[in-house]
């Protein structure tokens, strides 16, 4: 960093949810200037305690769940350090918070809380919600692991990096899997070649085939092939990953089908 102005990579989230966030990418001193919002609750100071993969920052008067956090911040780093076949860098700086409504809306809150915690410049934060924590951590930090996994030049498409992250979590919401049953049923099945930036939930039902059919080292490669394409000439996500198996095209994508047809009948 060089200059007078304070750089931290935040802003707007690459997951954009209410309970969660993850921010990257640096502030303008204009919006590091925002006022600070009021939290909820009555807390204390910020301290941080550190675990082997994490500097979880909380404030006092959250002591009663630190415990529980740290085991299952740590519980979902190996879950997908072994699925990805890859370990941070560094250290996650976790930033907890009370409610769903302390999480920040803009850069500027962001950017205000991470300077109030304490957590150093510079580098990507999780802010997570107590109050969400458990449905959360899993999902977003899967987005620092595929921050710190694909190349900082690649741009991925959004419905790979949010596919990844639902498929993590190991579960699928009842109203998204209906979705997807519905359109399934009536034949509404897009190309893997004509996803788009929305289509997280087909991202989703692709990484649990990727995982299925390829092993714990499919959504890597995936992801790099994806990334791969760039530079490669490939023409779509279907094709990046044969750049790094061995599977015809075509076959991956009957495959796919048969699969969705299996588990979304």
């Amino acid at each position: 960093m060089s200059g007078s102005t304070q750089i931290i990579r935040q802003a707007l989230p690459i997951a954009l949810s209410i309970v969660a966030v993850t921010w990257l990418v640096p502030l303008s001193a204009a919006q590091s200037a925002a006022p600070p919002r009021k939290d909820s609750g009555r807390l204390g100071p910020w301290t941080v305690r550190p675990t082997d993969h994490f500097d979880i920052y909380y404030r006092r008067g959250q002591e009663s769940r630190l415990n529980e956090v740290a085991r299952e911040a740590e519980r979902a780093y190996l879950r997908i350090s072994m699925d990805l076949e890859h370990t941070l860098a560094n250290k996650v700086p976790l930033i907890l918070l009370q409610t769903n409504r302390d999480l920040p809306q803009h850069p500027g809150e962001a950017y205000t809380i991470v300077r109030a915690s304490g957590a150093p410049d510079g580098v990507d934060h999780m802010m997570l919600s107590l109050e969400s924590f458990s449905t959360r951590v899993t999902h977003e930090l899967t987005h620092q692991f595929e921050f710190d996994l694909i190349p900082r030049p690649c741009r991925v498409p959004a419905w790979v990096l949010e596919g990844l992250a639902d498929h993590e979590t190991g579960n699928w919401i009842s109203s998204e899997r209906s979705a997807l049953r519905a359109s399934v049923a009536a034949g509404l099945i897009p190309a893997v070649a004509n996803f788009a930036t929305g289509d997280r939930l087909w991202g989703h039902a692709l990484f649990d085939f990727i995982m299925a059919e390829y092993g714990t080292q499919g959504a890597r490669r995936y992801v790099l092939a994806a990334c791969e394409r760039q530079t490669s000439g490939a023409e779509n996500a279907r094709d990046a990953f044969d750049l790094a198996s061995t599977e015809v095209s075509k076959e991956f994508d009957r495959a796919f089908l048969r699969y969705l047809r299996a588990q979304f009948n």
